[in-house]
């Protein structure tokens, strides 16, 4: 059945300024300190940019449904292509219950502060399968997420910016003091940061997984992923001062620091609780649309895969609308299974957070560890390719800026598995023995999936 072409440009810079830009970021950021400035610079510089150039000449040259996964099997062949794909996909779902626990913990804060943990739980998996549902929508009705998710967004950024401005105008200072000597790069701020940065600069390839229903994949997806990177760069940098202005470093909360901003201006005003309570609900919605978001990509990415023989058949399964329903629905089961054990072994919140977040960002980081070679590989074979957008300059030059984004990959991978500063047996062992899990899991899919799309072949 043939794509509906109903993704336009405004579409792709929508989705991908949802899919990039995470309000949640910005509080993480800002408690580093002042040098977070120099490393979201290094990282900006050193690998978004490069990444987002990178993705946009190869959402140019090859304009077709599945994106990454495409780019990474014309470089280096199918099962590689479904191994980075395994990882790709695989990492969502295992990460999205730690995100729906904080929106229900959001939510208790506001409204419910006795919730148990249990309750967090029930109203996790329920958003697991709102998600599913709306996956199951014609892509014409499901963008609308990403879009007002973005918008949203914007309003939370935007009102930032004017409390920032507030508080300056009303106190006359910074809550902080920001100069050229603590803005400089610290490396042990480095050790926590570069993984946590790379996290929130991941996305740039995710708007071509559904370049077979784009209005003009080829012309748009440039335009779009350097608009947005360029974009989300510069919101980066200026919503993470904005905290500053208001709010100690010292006293940043990671969970809430957006909050902070807006409880510490308007205190003993009148407005406070209602500004809370909204931001709160606000901020809960953009978590919801960037994981959405997320989905509506990866879901058609590993559909592609599975529908060329190289991933298990029921991950293509797809509606008459051409909605991913196999990949979905499963996608959704392992979400759900994994929140349910979350709620058995959870005596320490914060520490297991951190395992399911490290261990599904490491897991997602070896499919782009696939990409980078990749793009060196088709600069090489398919250089003389007309008419589509190419990384300014050289050969030489693009492949220096893929080296560059798979050396920063590499460095995050190395933080996220040795877990410096902490027990290697209590926080290292258990998140590289999950990773060892899923890499083994892998293989038997990806040796099955091929071996027996051969044998069809051969027969055929």
């Amino acid at each position: 059945m043939e794509r509906k072409k109903v993704l336009g440009f405004w579409d792709l810079i929508l989705f991908s300024f949802c899919a990039i830009f995470g309000v949640e970021a910005i509080a993480t950021s800002a408690a580093i300190g002042p040098s977070a400035i120099s490393w979201w610079l290094i990282c900006i510089f050193g690998y978004f940019l490069p990444f987002g150039l990178i993705a946009a000449e190869l959402g140019s040259v090859y304009p077709e449904q599945g994106g990454i996964y495409i780019w990474i099997k014309k470089g280096l062949g199918k099962k590689w292509a479904a191994r980075s794909i395994w990882y790709y996909w695989v990492s969502l779902p295992l990460w999205v219950p730690a995100i729906y626990i904080a929106i229900a913990e959001i939510i208790g804060h506001m409204f419910f502060p006795d919730m148990s943990l249990w309750v967090q739980i029930l109203i996790g998996i329920i958003m697991i399968w709102i998600a599913v549902g709306i996956n199951l929508c014609p892509l014409r009705i499901s963008k609308w997420v990403p879009n007002l998710g973005t918008l949203i967004r914007l309003m939370v950024i935007i009102g930032v910016l004017a409390t920032a401005v507030i508080y300056f105008l009303k106190n006359g200072r910074f809550a902080n003091e920001i100069n050229l000597g603590n803005i400089m790069p610290n490396l042990n701020a480095a050790i926590a940061f570069i993984p946590i940065i790379i996290y929130n600069l991941e996305g740039c390839e995710l708007i071509s997984a559904a370049s077979g229903e784009m209005k003009n994949p080829a012309r748009d997806i440039p335009k779009a992923v350097i608009l947005s990177a360029v974009a989300i760069a510069l919101l980066y940098l200026v919503t993470t001062f904005a905290v500053w202005v208001v709010v100690p470093v010292s006293e940043i909360n990671v969970a809430s620091g957006i909050l902070q901003v807006f409880t510490i201006t308007f205190s003993g005003h009148w407005m406070q609780q209602v500004i809370t309570v909204v931001l709160g609900l606000l901020i809960s919605a953009t978590l919801f649309a960037e994981i959405i978001t997320w989905n509506l990509g990866e879901n058609r990415t590993v559909a592609e895969a599975a529908n060329n023989g190289e991933l298990p058949k029921i991950l293509g399964k797809m509606t008459k609308n051409m909605a991913p329903i196999g990949a979905s629905i499963v996608s959704g089961l392992i979400s759900t299974v994994v929140i349910i054990i979350y709620g058995f072994i959870a005596k320490n919140a914060g520490e297991l957070f951190w395992h399911v977040v490290s261990f599904s960002l490491i897991v997602g980081l070896f499919s782009y560890l696939m990409l980078f070679p990749s793009f060196i590989i088709l600069r090489i074979k398919d250089k003389n390719i007309k008419g589509a957008y190419r990384v300014p300059g050289a050969d030489w030059f693009a492949i220096f800026l893929a080296t560059m984004a798979g050396v920063f990959i590499l460095i995050a991978l190395s933080v996220l598995i040795i877990q410096p500063g902490h027990d290697f047996m209590r926080v290292a062992l258990p998140v590289i023995i999950g990773v060892l899990v899923t890499v083994i899991a892998g293989e038997i899919l990806v040796m099955h999936s091929c071996g027996v799309s051969e044998s069809d072949n051969k027969r055929g």
